[in-house]
């Protein structure tokens, strides 16, 4: 059986372990990526930060939620998360900023591999560590 007993604090906790751990690799990520030649736009290491973190946490209680109410939740949270992952790809692959300006020069570079650590670290830290 999918579901398993886990308690809030347990998620959180797992989803603050994972946020932590892919804000260290993203920032990581941007440093390598900016040496390669992209260009990271004005306050993006605060938005790294924070995105890298806060969304994560929503993540955990969502996780909760599902462990809480579904059967299979384990089972959907990764699906979900998956295609989550999937569609926040988008955003990246966009000319234009949403503030309106011109994409910088390597944005793709340096924000898909973010999504995709973000990504997998939530989807298998918070199933890892809220046991």
């Amino acid at each position: 059986m999918d579901n398993q007993t886990v308690s809030l604090l347990q998620t959180l906790k797992a989803g603050a372990i994972s946020g932590f751990i892919g804000m260290g690799l993203n920032h990581g990520w941007s440093i390598v990526a900016q040496q390669l030649g992209s260009v990271a736009p004005e306050g993006f290491t605060m938005a790294v930060t924070i995105s890298s973190v806060f969304p994560i946490l929503i993540a955990a209680v969502v996780y909760y939620l599902m462990i809480k109410f579904l059967k299979k939740g384990k089972s959907v949270f990764v699906v979900l998360g998956s295609l989550f992952l999937l569609f926040s790809l988008y955003g990246p692959l966009q000319p234009i900023m949403p503030d309106g300006s011109p994409t910088p020069e390597g944005f793709a570079l340096l924000t898909i591999p973010m999504h995709f650590i973000s990504g997998i670290t939530a989807i298998a830290g918070i199933i890892r560590w809220s046991k």
